[in-house]
């Protein structure tokens, strides 16, 4: 999963990670969701489980909007 973020699903992640869409309800912060999302693009950790979580959470939202 952390090379399919990375590569093919990024912006597709990107996208569900955007600023306004992790706060719309209140339930996440967008600070530290981007900060992991940072660092696991940028190869320095792999937080793909944490990231898959919040993304599967996003998409969901998404959905039932």
């Amino acid at each position: 999963i952390g090379d399919w973020l990375r590569g093919p699903l990024r912006d597709w992640a990107e996208a569900l990670l955007q600023p306004d869409a992790l706060a719309a309800d209140g339930l996440l912060r967008p600070e530290p969701v981007l900060a992991a999302w940072h660092a696991h693009c940028r190869g320095g950790q792999d937080r793909s489980v944490d990231l898959w979580t919040v993304l599967m959470f996003q998409a969901w939202r998404a959905g039932w909007r």
